[in-house]
């Protein structure tokens, strides 16, 4: 494999500051929108006491979920010795830690108090995955930037450091999908395959992200990038989706067992959000990725697997806009085997729609994450000049 020297870019041209200045638009319409809803409270946002988690949280925890994916390149390289994805370590560390950011900002952004924020730190509820989730964000943050460390100035602490972050994501994913598996009192929620799953989604759409990237970046900045790579990584998506596909069935085949989960499973298949499920997870997310990675003349075209990659992310953030609001829309089932109506929306599907505050506080944490991503190409030897893999390498052809 040839790799020359790592450099950064000169970042002078028109193109690189277009793309600094609209991330840096989506930052500011994302603290005008928190300062909005800091003057005037969530009443102006289309959030309701039925549905408490909206598109904010759906932009949040799906760059927390491609944040853990993205690092599944140095992961690849690092911890299975998958040589020819050497190259890209940095990028793929660097890039965890921006969208972890992003992430994170909008979480906090969206707090009703995030000027208390502090005393959550103090006092904390141990049973809560929520105070879990905190230590691990931070401590993946953390692991990312030792395992930078060591690639940058420490080569011997490499394969320490990244089966640290290794592990660190996968705690990290599973954290993040338990905040829903574990609540028994949302029937849409409670599962034991949804940790699993998020780590499955995680792996597809992180690695789409930095499949769109890679190809974007060494094209605009005329690098060299050999399309064997890129066939490569067609084929982690074309598992990884496929493996997102046999959970999604397992959970249907094992809450269909059950007569209890009947009504519910019939809401999502046919009730209000079921466009959302189909279109968005299994359509976008799933089926038509796969019919275009396996079509033999799309599937080995670069517009072919970058179109499937841009519509996994979409699937990714169908799922969990699907997982967090239809979750919370379907209608609490107080007591069990029993009717119970009052004048307060018992029984009653949650009906929501995103208002525009919601969508440019969500697009702040996108803006976050390309602004430091832009930034690193700017300031850090984060991708080489040249990348050509190694001699008689050929990847699986599907």
């Amino acid at each position: 494999m040839i790799i020359s020297d790592y450099t950064t870019i000169k970042g002078c041209s028109k193109e690189y500051w277009k793309l600094v200045g609209g991330s840096g638009l989506m930052l500011l319409a994302g603290l005008l929108a928190f300062l909005i809803i800091e003057i005037n409270g969530h009443s102006i946002t289309n959030m309701t006491n039925q549905i408490v988690w909206g598109t904010p949280h759906v932009f949040a925890i799906s760059l927390l979920v491609m944040a853990s994916g993205a690092l599944n390149l140095a992961s690849m390289a690092t911890v299975f010795g998958a040589a020819h994805y050497k190259p890209f370590r940095r990028f793929s560390a660097f890039l965890a830690i921006a969208l972890l950011c992003g992430g994170l900002a909008v979480l906090m952004l969206d707090l009703g108090r995030p000027d208390r924020l502090l005393l959550t730190m103090i006092h904390m509820n141990f049973r809560s995955m929520f105070t879990w989730n905190v230590f691990l964000y931070s401590g993946f943050v953390v692991l990312c930037f030792l395992y930078l460390w060591a690639m940058f100035e420490h080569e011997e602490w490499i394969k320490v450091a990244g089966s640290a972050a290794f592990a660190g994501r996968l705690i990290l994913t599973t954290g993040t999908g338990s905040i829903f598996g574990v609540i028994h009192a949302r029937e849409l929620f409670h599962s034991a395959v949804t940790a699993p799953t998020f780590i499955a989604v995680s792996l597809t759409s992180g690695t789409a992200l930095c499949l769109l990237l890679l190809v974007t970046t060494f094209h605009y900045t005329n690098r060299s990038l050999d399309f064997r790579l890129v066939r490569g990584m067609r084929n982690m998506l074309i598992f990884f989706t496929l493996m997102v596909g046999y959970l999604f069935v397992i959970e249907k085949f094992t809450k269909f067992y059950s007569p209890a989960f009947y009504d519910v499973e019939r809401w999502i298949l046919a009730g209000p959000y079921s466009p959302l499920y189909w279109i968005g997870v299994i359509g976008c997310g799933v089926v038509v990725p796969l019919a275009l990675l396996f079509h033999k003349r799309i599937g080995e075209s670069t517009k072919g697997i970058m179109w499937a990659s841009a519509l996994i992310i979409v699937g990714e953030m169908a799922f969990i806009a699907h997982v967090l609001i239809a979750g919370q829309a379907y209608p609490l089932q107080l007591f069990p085997g029993y009717e119970a109506a009052s004048l307060f929306q018992d029984g009653q599907d949650g009906r929501y729609f995103p208002s525009i505050v919601e969508i440019m506080l969500g697009l702040g944490g996108v803006g976050i994450a390309g602004l430091i991503y832009l930034l690193g190409l700017r300031f850090f030897r984060l991708l080489p000049e040249r990348v050509v893999a190694p001699a008689g390498w050929e990847p699986w052809k599907p």
